[in-house]
């Protein structure tokens, strides 16, 4: 048998990673985590795609000593600490920076990072007390600044608030205190409050092989208001777009310095990065691959994906080719619910299938389901993928909004 790959929490777009190093001959084996509840891709492990599907324990490491692994791998976010510590035990070779591992973890940990390797940063706070944050916001010149609120370590924009200058980020502050993650369930000891970057943000996917990193995707954000105003984190769509060296080739050097930073060596990471008049400046990153359903949309968009080189890297030693191609425009449109209630007519997006330009479709969601307020990423509930010229699929997508508006959600209050 293959020497297999472990893959930590094989969840979200980490249901990817098994079969694509099966195409390769290479089996896996799964460890599982204490699962969060969500809707959303990737929600369930696919368990006919492992060798073997091992709970964490106490004796994990030896556990798995007897596989010899040739790498271990996160799934998710929640993955990546635990990867990381059995990746120093047991494939230590191909470990990261185990000195940055708190910084890669803690969104201010990254910026001080950063900071510390003369890399461009926000500014940030990590703290507790209100009163810091008061002396924090006067110590520079922020009364009349936007700021960001969110907690030190999460995932899928899950609690972060866009306070606009001059507005109360107590109360956001203490939700982030008070309400536990969605994903893990626990509560934050810490807040992080951070100056408000303007711009174009990016979320560059990229794979490292011996502290050499490659671009994987270029995916350009496009995010809205949820309904009540209370967070602008609500993706409206999000496009994949070709690199131009003119364009794009400062995001690309700063991407990589910041991975320098942060002693990413190997493996994939998600990193949003904001492009700012200032040029750019990093929101944050991720040790593992982009979340969700975004594998096959990048495959169509360039022929490859994090996930292809990944088993490019473990099977072979480095990827395969070091150019990133572009075929088409993917367009994931992002669909929002305006309450918290049951959705009673889903047939309103019978149609989006017979789009010229319709690639896929992820819907979480059937009538009679009661359905999320979409405030961030972890509480859309669908997304419909379209493909193909550029222009034709902004038509469509306008078409998407146009169903989309007709589907109608009683909220939880009217409900007998």
């Amino acid at each position: 048998m293959s020497r297999p790959v472990v893959i930590v929490d094989p969840l979200s777009s980490g249901v990817e990673l098994a079969p694509a190093f099966k195409a390769r001959g290479i089996p896996s084996i799964a460890v599982t985590l204490k699962a969060g509840e969500w809707d959303g891709f990737g929600s369930k492990i696919r368990t006919a795609d492992f060798l073997e599907i091992i709970p964490d324990q106490p004796d994990l490491i030896e556990i798995l000593r007897e596989y010899d692994p040739i790498a271990i791998l996160p799934g998710t976010e929640e993955g990546v600490s635990l990867a990381e510590r059995l990746t120093l035990a047991l494939t230590p070779q191909r470990a990261n920076d185990p000195e940055k591992a708190q910084n890669r973890l803690h969104k201010a940990g990254m910026q001080q990072a950063l900071q510390d390797a003369g890399v461009a940063t926000l500014k940030t706070l990590d703290t507790a007390s209100e009163q810091e944050v008061v002396a924090w916001i006067q110590a520079n010149g922020f009364q009349d600044s936007p700021l960001i609120i969110k907690p030190p370590i999460s995932a899928g924009s899950d609690k972060v608030f866009h306070v606009p200058a001059g507005g109360d980020w107590k109360t956001p502050f203490h939700r982030v205190l008070d309400e536990p993650s969605k994903t893990t369930g626990e509560r934050n000891m810490t807040v992080v409050v951070q100056e408000l970057a303007v711009g174009t943000e990016f979320a560059v996917g990229t794979v490292s092989a011996g502290g050499k990193h490659y671009l994987a995707h270029l995916i350009q954000y496009n995010k809205t208001s949820s309904s009540d105003g209370q967070t602008k984190t609500v993706y409206d769509f999000v496009e994949f777009v070709p690199f131009d060296a003119d364009a794009h080739g400062e995001l690309l050097e700063y991407t990589k310095r910041a991975l320098d930073a942060l002693g990413i060596r190997w493996g994939a990471a998600h990193n949003e990065i904001m492009l700012t008049k200032n040029g750019p400046r990093l929101i944050e990153t991720g040790a593992r691959m982009c979340g969700g359903p975004v594998v096959g949309f990048a495959r169509v968009a360039s022929g490859s994906s994090q996930a292809d080189k990944l088993v490019e890297i473990y099977a072979d030693g480095d990827v395969a080719s070091e150019e990133y191609t572009f075929r088409k425009t993917v367009m994931p449109v992002f669909l929002a619910s305006p309450a918290r209630g049951k959705i009673s007519n889903a047939e309103a997006l019978a149609e989006t299938s017979k789009l010229p330009t319709f690639l896929n479709e992820n819907l979480w969601f059937k009538n009679g389901d009661t359905v999320p307020h979409t405030v961030d990423y972890l509480t859309a509930i669908g997304i419909i993928a379209l493909s193909g010229d550029r222009q034709s699929v902004l038509a469509d997508k306008a078409k998407v909004r146009e169903m989309e508006s007709r589907l109608v959600v009683r909220p939880s209050s009217e409900q007998s």
